[in-house]
């Protein structure tokens, strides 16, 4: 294969699977997949981020890449399946992964971080995470100056699965008391709509829902709590944020629904990250995002590798590729891989 034939394989890599590449230009996937491979790892020495990046507002998210077998598992009752997890940093601005690590710990975070300058680490002003302990140490300890927002989104399936669990208590209740009105309204299936906002239903699916209120109080107590807890969140100070929180804490301790008391305390830990993102209304959108681009790589024969999963999200999705390091030239000086 000539450099100019390997240079155009390798760009055609960088959209579509090396087994396609191979079918284009008549040539054998695994050929086309060590030459990927070779690129991408040439092209890691040249990574830098373009001069005058935004990292003013950064995010970071996982994404599963594989399941893997437990070995040595000790005990009956051990795990026997493990998932790994590839973290992600994006500059949301940039719509685009800075860099990425194997794992979702503080560790990984930190390696992703290390593409970052002191200096522009202590530029973050701000950082959008979901409640993950480990990378809000992470980051209280590279970018000192960021303030922490809790992402709206997981906040949101935070307190749905809070809900589901007692639309499942309630359900298994009515079959017990055999209530077919109660199980029928609670069935699995319609647990998406009862969480949804009023403003979203239609006119059928509110008056099932307000059906449902008159015959189950349990029920339509963790429907008010859910609502105003966007409420809460829709909030633009942080003055109307807490008085609104001060009320649902109390309708919460009255309501005396476990799962709703334990989603409380949570909120209570990280309420000052919450607040943050009722200032800056910034959230991991972008990141979420790019997660769904990032899931199509899984079908591809990357997943089986985490080196290759890592690099191929920078090819796809930011900036290990011809349109930000200049192939033009230095792949003609290196052998061709075999």
């Amino acid at each position: 294969m000539t450099c100019g034939l390997a240079e155009v394989a390798g760009r055609l890599m960088e959209e579509i699977t090396c087994e396609a590449v191979g079918r284009i230009l008549d040539m054998g996937s695994k050929a086309m997949w060590d030459l990927d491979q070779y690129r991408m790892a040439v092209m890691m020495q040249h990574l830098r981020m373009p001069d005058g990046l935004d990292v003013s507002y950064l995010a970071a998210d996982e994404v599963h890449f594989r399941t893997i077998a437990v070995k040595n598992r000790v005990g009956l009752f051990a795990k026997r399946w493990r998932p790994e997890f590839v973290t992600n940093l994006v500059a949301p601005k940039e719509g685009k992964v800075l860099f990425n690590a194997i794992g979702r710990d503080s560790a990984a975070l930190t390696g992703a971080l290390r593409v970052l300058s002191t200096a522009q680490k202590m530029s973050v002003e701000h950082f959008a995470v979901d409640m993950h302990e480990p990378f809000i140490a992470a980051i209280e300890r590279e970018c000192p100056n960021a303030k922490v927002c809790v992402d709206r989104f997981h906040l949101a399936q935070k307190v749905n699965e809070a809900f589901d669990k007692v639309r499942r208590f309630e359900f298994k209740k009515a079959k017990e008391t055999n209530d077919k009105v109660s199980r029928d309204m609670l069935e699995p299936h319609r647990r998406f709509i009862l969480v949804a906002r009023e403003k979203d239903l239609s006119k059928s699916e509110q008056k099932l829902v307000d059906k449902l209120r008159r015959i189950n109080e349990p029920i339509h107590t963790a429907m008010l709590l859910v609502e105003y807890f966007h409420k809460a969140l829709d909030k633009k100070t942080i003055k109307g944020f807490r008085e609104t929180l001060t009320t649902w804490y109390r309708v919460v301790r009255e309501s005396k629904l476990e799962p709703f008391l334990k989603f409380a305390k949570t909120i209570r830990k990280y309420r000052r990250n919450i607040e943050a993102y009722i200032t800056s209304r910034l959230t991991t959108a972008v990141a979420e995002g790019l997660n769904n681009k990032i899931k199509v790589l899984r079908q591809w024969a990357t997943a089986t590798n985490p080196t290759s999963y890592c690099r191929k999200i920078l090819q796809r999705c930011g900036y290990l590729n011809h349109l930000s390091i200049n192939t033009d030239e230095f792949f003609y000086k290196v052998p061709a891989p075999r």
